[in-house]
This record gives structure tokens, sequence and C-alpha cells, in this order.
């Protein structure tokens, strides 16, 4: 291969890099928008959040609301005084009490697990985007690597000292910012 042709290589090489690099990016806003979304949103997308609030407000209250008149009216149909084999007025007091509670309780576990699910989001929504900032990164490091094979293919058809001298530290940045390099993170 000539020094031509390696140049060549080396441009078709970085023409494509920078496609999927290009690629990566646009994926990798998207993403960023996603995720901004889900963290202003405490883990939800915009209104998911306040509908679930909403529901654990409004619908809790509801059902153990029609409990409490039946409740009622059964109570009130025996009489709260009691008397021969009806329920006498602490019983009822105590039963509706109870009822209250699980009301309150009821409520709070929806709210709890609707902030546990955003929490969640968030959680899967933060690993996601470092899944695709590794993969962005990986694309550059390609890059670079091909760009450094194409420069070393280069400087051995011209054999000049100071081509190999340069394609050789291209080789060495290549490898030190490529995945498991020193620079990367990888440690090695």
């Amino acid at each position: 291969m000539g020094k031509g042709d390696s140049a060549k290589q080396m441009q078709i090489n970085n023409q494509i890099a920078q496609k999927q690099l290009q690629m990566q990016q646009q994926y990798l806003a998207k993403y960023n928008d996603y995720v901004s979304k889900l963290l202003q949103g405490g883990g939800y997308l915009p209104g998911v959040r306040e509908a679930l609030t909403s529901t654990a407000i409004n619908q809790v209250p509801q059902a153990y609301g029609n409990i409490a008149k039946n409740l009622q009216t059964a109570a009130m149909a025996r009489g709260l005084s009691g008397g021969g084999n009806l329920p006498g007025g602490g019983g009822y007091l105590a039963g509706y009490g109870n009822l209250l509670s699980q009301e309150e309780q009821a409520k709070a576990s929806l709210l709890n697990n609707i902030t546990a699910g955003g929490q969640q989001n968030i959680t899967g929504a933060e690993m996601g985007n470092l899944n695709a900032a590794g993969i962005t990164s990986g694309v550059g490091s390609n890059a670079l690597g091909n760009a450094t094979s194409a420069a070393n293919a280069s400087t051995q058809a011209s054999g000049g000292l100071l081509g190999s001298i340069i394609g050789g530290g291209l080789g060495v940045l290549g490898q030190a910012l490529g995945k498991g390099g020193a620079l990367a993170g990888g440690g090695g």
C-alpha cells in the first residue's frame, strides 16, 4: 500500500467514523433530553407523576368513602344505641376509626410507591445515559484507532524516521484512549 493509498484509506475511515460519531451524538442528545425530563419530573415524564399522585389522593378516599357510607347506612338501620343483637355505638366508632386509618395507610403506600418508582426510573435512565456515553466514546476511539492504523501504514510505506516516530506516537495515543486504555479510565 503506497503513501497515497494510505491517505485515501485514512480519509474514508475518518468519514465513516465521523458519521458514526454524529449519529451517536444525536442519539445521546435525545437521550439526554429524555433524562432531563425524567429528572425534572421526579422520575416521570411530564404529567405522569401528577396523574399518579392525583389518583392516589382522590380515588382512595372515594373508595373508602363508599365503604364508610355503607357502614353508616347499616349502623343507622340498626340503631347506634344497640339493643338485643344490634351493634352498639362504641363498636361502630372503633370500626369506623380503623377504616379511616386504613384509608390513610393506603394513600401513604401509593404515594411512597410513586416516589420509589420515580427513583427507579431515574436510576435506569442514568445507567442508560452512561451506556450511551460509553458507546459514543467507543466510536471516537475507533475513529482514532483507524486513523492511527492508516498513519502507521503510510509511515511504513514512506520508511522515513520522522514518519515512524509520528506514527508510533499516534499508535500509543490510540491505545491509551481506546477501550481499556489508561486515559479511557480502563486502568490499562
